[in-house]
Parts: C-alpha cells; structure tokens; sequence
C-alpha cells in the first residue's frame, strides 16, 4: 500500500514549524513551534496513535467511516521511517507493511495541543446595526451563502431582503442552509393573530424550550401587512451570560446548575423537557439558553432554601432580559426575513394584529453546523506531499 494523501482535517496554512524531532521504540517527540505567537510545544506521538489517525483512502472512507482496525494485529504494524516534507509542512511515516501517513505539522498541533485545538469562538457581541444580506445573492453564489453562514455563526442574526411575500421563498432560504425541522405545526407555519401567543405581545423567549432538541436556527418572513411594518426584538445570550458571569457569578452557578422543566400542551400534544437555563460547553463558554417563562413548569426543589435561591436567579434573570438596553430591534416589511441562531438569542414581537401574517420554519443546529463545515472546507485544496529529507534532527 502507497497512502500518502494528505489528511482532510490537515490545513495548508503552515502556521506551524517543526523546530526538531526523533524517535524512539515508543513513538516521536516533535518540538512543534506555532508561527503566529512563537509559542513552543513539545509533543509526544506514540507509533500506535500514529497508526491509528492515518486519515487517508485506504483508512477512511469518504464518508469519514473507519476501514482499518489498529488493535487487530497491531505487533504486525511497526514503523520503517519517518521523512520530512518540506513542500508541505508535514512528516510522513512509511511502515513496514509499505503503508504511508501523512500529518501535517497544523493538524497535529491542533489535534494535540490542547489550548490550541479549541475551536476559535468567532461570536462577537453586537454593534447597533445587525447585518443584512440579499436574497437573490445568498439563492445564487456561494459567497452570499458564505455570508450569511459567517453573519449567523459570528452575530447570530441577520436580515435578508429582496425576497418575494412566499412561504416557498423562505422555504428555499432555510434549505440553503440546513433541512427544514418538522414540528408538530408542519415545517412552514403561518402565523397570523392570536393563532400562536409567541407573536401575540413582547415576550422574550427562546423556541423549543419544551423540546429535548431545541430548534438550532430559525426564520420568520413577513408575508403580509396593511399598516405599519412588524417589529421583533433581539437579545444576545452571549453578550448577556458574559455580563452575569462578571456581575453575579454565584446566580449563573443556580442557572446552569438546575433544572427548569417547559411544557407545551395541545389536544393530542403535552411536550416536555426539562435543562438548566444556561448550558455552557466544556471550555466555559455559552453553548444554550433554555428560556420560555410562559411555558416553564413548576420549580421542582424539594430544598427550599435552594428553592428561594434559585426563584431569586430566575427574577434576576429576567429583569436583564427585559432590560431596554439589552434589546436590538427590527422591523420586516413584506418578503422580508430574519434568521437567527435559537441556542445563543431571545426573540420576541411587537403585538400582533389583523394586518399581521407571517411565515415560520426552522432547522436543526446539527444541520447548521453541517452545512458550515461543508462551507469550511470547500476552498480546501490538498497538495501531495513530497517527502525528501532523511530521518533525524
């Protein structure tokens, strides 16, 4: 076997230089220096790890699917050489079975550096003007779709415009991005007066509270108005976690220590799912809100002081919310959309009336984060690395 493809998560980038190697019975100890803060880091790889996260054809299928089982005859499997690439900036290991592995010195940093292999956070908290996007531009190129992708990712909201009054444009909006979600209502709902009480009044809430898997991305499109235009209001969670984080650390502690239960009833429909109010992700940072007042259920602590604590949180909680400052607003005329990023912003509406109708769909953020990555990795081009220097320092 001759497998010296380059792997799809190694980047090209070369931000990463090997300063020295060797080798030994266990494995290779590089001194890997990160160009972009001249940061040094000494890491160990030991042969079997290698052997294992060989990425390339013969390894994985193209669906990322394993083909090759290292703990199954793994004292057959043992290194003949390692090689320097230098065009592009990786080591290749020939084993004695004839295979071939590829790491580039970035993937390997990423993948062993543990500070550094944490995704970039890109969100930035919000200016006074959330982004707006084209319609037609994001339906036909691929840099209006990048776009609109970055603007979710990074803002967590933004508008498009240019659109026709149609659920089947907003429709083909959200497959641009990700599948539409099916919800109890269908996957494109209409909204109209006092047929869905999220849109009733200025409520601020998050969607989905009352679903295991709450909606990740969603989209309201005006279809229809006689009078003035629609106003939703926006808060960012993550602006607003941060700021309880600062100011009042042991009331985050009770939000995402506890859970609060939602419930969503209908004739043939009682929905519920209980999570604390703010999940964070394993590296402190926001990865969910969880928060519907009007559908929650009631605190069930047995504790009362607990209780009162985390009622106390709750009230707290709240009063940011709805605190004037914290909120961006926008307006939609007919056509016109807005999506936003349901784990990270509270939405609410102006009141609704007679001249008001609407159209709603949603996806997941699995989905989303899928579609992102196909974006990522579309201007990736792997160059075959040609090895040329000896084994040593």
């Amino acid at each position: 076997m001759n497998c010296v493809e380059k792997s799809p998560l190694s980047s090209s980038s070369q931000k990463v230089q090997v300063q020295s190697w060797q080798t030994s019975d266990k494995g290779i100890e590089v001194d890997l220096v990160y160009k972009v803060t001249n940061n040094l880091d000494r890491v160990s790889l030991p042969w079997m790890w290698l052997r294992d996260h060989c990425q390339c054809s013969e390894c994985f299928t193209s669906s990322a699917q394993r083909e090759f089982d290292v703990f199954i005859g793994w004292e057959r499997f043992s290194w003949e050489d390692v090689l320097v690439d230098t065009d592009t900036a990786g080591l290749i290991i020939q084993w004695q079975d004839n295979h071939k592995s590829y790491f580039s010195y970035d993937w390997l940093w990423r993948m062993l550096n543990l500070e550094n292999s944490v995704a970039v956070d890109e969100r930035k908290y919000w200016s006074n003007d959330l982004p707006s996007l084209d319609y037609r531009s994001v339906i036909d190129t691929d840099i209006g779709l990048r776009h609109l992708v970055e603007h979710l990712t990074q803002v967590g909201v933004c508008k498009v415009i240019g659109a026709k009054a149609s659920k089947a444009e907003a429709a083909q909006l959200m497959h641009r991005i990700a599948y539409l979600r099916q919800s109890s209502l269908g996957d494109i709902v209409e909204i109209k007066p006092s047929s869905n009480s999220d849109y009733d009044e200025t409520h601020l809430h998050t969607d989905g509270a009352f679903n295991y898997d709450p909606p990740g991305i969603k989209l309201v499109q005006c279809l229809d108005q006689t009078i003035s235009p629609w106003e939703m209001i926006f808060v960012d969670g993550l602006a607003l976690v941060d700021r309880i984080k600062s100011e009042a650390p042991q009331t985050l502690s009770l939000l995402q220590n506890n859970t609060v239960s939602y419930q969503y009833l209908r004739q043939d429909i009682n929905l519920i799912a209980s999570d604390p109010i703010v999940t964070l992700d394993s590296y402190d940072r926001l990865k969910r809100i969880r928060y519907n007042p009007k559908a929650q259920l009631a605190v069930a602590e047995q504790d009362l002081p607990n209780k009162q604590a985390l009622q106390a949180a709750l009230k707290q909680f709240e009063a940011w919310v709805e605190e004037q400052s914290q909120h961006r607003k926008l307006s939609l005329n007919p056509g016109e959309m807005v999506l936003w990023d349901n784990w990270r912003v509270l939405h609410g509406g102006s009141a609704m009336d007679g001249n008001h109708h609407l159209a709603v769909c949603m996806s997941n953020m699995e989905d989303f984060h899928s579609r992102l990555r196909v974006i990522q990795n579309k201007s990736y081009q792997r160059p075959v690395p040609q090895a040329r220097e000896k084994k040593g320092v």
